[in-house]
């Protein structure tokens, strides 16, 4: 039992906030005891110390799936079919176009691209896509795939995650999701997501973006079978690799 709860509380949250990295321990700590009150302050305060400036931005966007199609089998989605169901489908270029011009129309200028994991789908398929939505629709930023697709992509192709990235890319990717973290621990993904990859192998291609200067995003998914201590993982394994990217990213 920890004595003067209170004080090793605070005792954390200034160590969080002079820029002291703390430990698994102490994050389970601060999870199970710290009021949300107290964590929300030192999370705003330490905001502030990065950002001065004050200012907040977003993107508008428009997530438009390209298949629904997929091999993963990830026990919480209810998005998937077969290749045989009547209900799969490829997203045509007419949509596409539809749904752009609706997002122009909004003030957005960049699509969010996932789907399926469709074995009937490769490489060359979406180095096509790519390239025919920015040759008529330049100013679209693509923020595409998700480290799961690359990875299915780099295993299908018999090729590497770097050498996908680098294809797409020069076909128009801007930047890459962080879909399909789920929770990295894996434990975790051998319940919810055994045919997807692995939670390093997920690290490795957000590694190999982020060598390239690519902008990523990372996401979690909580509240099934993890552990509290398994989404401290997952937060810490985040944190470990922002620490590669380049400087200004």
């Amino acid at each position: 039992m920890i004595k003067k709860p209170e004080l090793f509380i605070n005792n954390l949250l200034e160590k969080a906030i002079s820029g002291e990295e703390i430990s698994r321990e102490e994050a389970c700590v601060l999870y199970e005891n710290a009021p949300l009150y107290l964590l929300v302050s030192a999370a705003d305060f330490i905001r502030q110390k990065m950002h001065p400036e004050n200012t907040v931005s977003w993107m508008v966007d428009r997530n438009v799936n390209i298949t629904n199609v997929c091999i993963s089998g990830c026990k919480f989605c209810n998005f998937f079919c077969s290749k045989n169901s009547d209900k799969a489908y490829v997203t045509e270029m007419d949509e596409y176009r539809q749904k752009i011009e609706e997002l122009y129309k909004l003030g957005g200028n960049q699509l969010l691209l996932q789907g399926g994991l469709n074995p009937e789908l490769g490489l060359k398929f979406y180095e096509n896509l790519f390239r025919n939505l920015k040759a008529e629709y330049p100013s679209l930023r693509l923020h595409a795939l998700s480290p799961a697709e690359i990875d299915f992509l780099a295993k299908k192709e018999g090729t590497s995650h770097k050498e996908i990235l680098v294809s797409l890319r020069e076909a128009g990717l801007d930047s890459l999701p962080g879909a399909g973290a789920e929770i990295l621990a894996e434990r975790v993904r051998k319940i919810v997501s055994p045919n997807k990859l692995s939670g390093a192998e997920w690290l490795e291609v957000m590694r190999q973006a982020h060598k390239m200067n690519m902008l990523t995003s990372a996401t979690m998914m909580f509240g099934h079978v993890e552990t509290r201590e398994e989404r401290i993982e997952h937060l810490i394994s985040i944190r470990e690799l922002q620490k590669e990217k380049p400087d200004g990213h």
